[in-house]
């Protein structure tokens, strides 16, 4: 017979990037979102960060989808909470793609929910200087063919 071994639980922190179908509306996007906020509060989690990424062309065609709408959710939580959040993203027909990333182990809730009112966003910038990057004209090329 089984036993069960009571661990103790942790708090951990994790990030979950998650992409919608491009052809979803607004109404649908917030019921997605409210849905997974939901689950971080029922599971006693904290939502440190929620960011909308925008529409985006997607490396590859994903459902036949070449562009997608990119959230990101970090939050912290215990490990049944991924769990529950990525069954969720499973079953939810306008998700196309989504990972989820543990960031840290054993972390104190509240210092943690201080420093993230202080860290800002974590977006990526579409304003970045890529001046200084090398490229050769092979490379340029294929950036140009694909286009």
């Amino acid at each position: 017979m089984a036993y069960l071994v009571n661990h103790p639980k942790t708090v951990r922190e994790y990030e979950t990037v998650f992409i919608l179908r491009s052809d979803v509306l607004d109404e649908e996007r917030s019921k997605v979102l409210n849905r997974l906020n939901g689950i971080v509060e029922k599971l006693d989690g904290h939502i440190l960060m929620q960011e909308e990424w925008g529409k985006r062309k997607l490396a590859y065609k994903i459902q036949k989808n070449a562009y997608g709408i990119y959230y990101y959710l970090r939050y912290l939580g215990y490990n049944d909470m991924v769990a529950e959040i990525e069954r969720n993203l499973r079953i939810l027909e306008p998700v196309i793609k989504y990972m989820t990333v543990k960031l840290g182990d054993d972390v104190d809730v509240e210092k943690r929910k201080a420093e993230a009112v202080n860290e800002g966003s974590c977006a990526p910038k579409d304003n970045v200087d890529y001046s200084s990057v090398d490229i050769d004209d092979e490379d340029l090329d294929e950036l140009v063919d694909d286009e």
